[in-house]
């Protein structure tokens, strides 16, 4: 897996996975095609702004058989995710991280190697101290949860922080090291 420069089409694609499961979302409305163009537009091609963004992808395999010969066909990269580290404070070494994987590529491993791409970005590549986020009680909170156990972070839980289907959610805020 690898990130690369995401695409304005990735873009939208990834505001269709984001609008069909709102118990992940910060932000209590859904986006419309003009809003993400925005956020293409004015966030991640804006090199002034503090937030970075990137396309997740699986690269392509060579099959088996020209793998042997070198010659012959690869399999196209596979475009399935999206993920970023925002509100970077280069002042204080720290950013929040941010991901959106494809439901169809959910629960294979590929959200684990996502985060420790967009890690090493920030800890070696951006030069960060820090990386945080907040996962709220009605989403992902187990992925979460034994990423930053392994990685020795620090977790607290904040209470009442998410509004969904008429019940309100606790969150894990959590923080890794580099």
């Amino acid at each position: 897996m690898k990130l690369q420069t995401l695409t304005r089409g990735q873009c939208q694609l990834v505001r269709e996975w984001r609008n069909d499961e709102p118990q992940f979302l910060r932000t209590p409305y859904m986006l419309t095609e003009e809003m993400q163009e925005a956020f293409f537009d004015n966030v991640i091609n804006d090199r002034d702004s503090k937030h970075r963004y990137f396309a997740i992808i699986e690269e392509g395999k060579i099959p088996r058989a020209d793998y042997k010969t070198g010659k012959g066909y690869k399999f196209p990269d596979t475009f399935i995710g999206m993920g970023g580290l925002t509100n970077i404070e280069w002042e204080n070494g720290c950013a929040e991280i941010s991901l959106i994987i494809n439901p169809e590529y959910r629960g294979k491993g590929y959200g684990r190697k996502a985060v420790d791409l967009l890690l090493d970005e920030a800890f070696k590549s951006m030069r960060l101290y820090s990386v945080y986020g907040e996962v709220y009680d009605c989403g992902n909170r187990d992925f979460w949860y034994k990423i930053v156990e392994e990685r020795s972070g620090y977790i607290t839980n904040l209470v009442d922080r998410k509004m969904y289907n008429g019940k309100i959610y606790d969150s894990m805020w959590f923080s890794v090291k580099a």
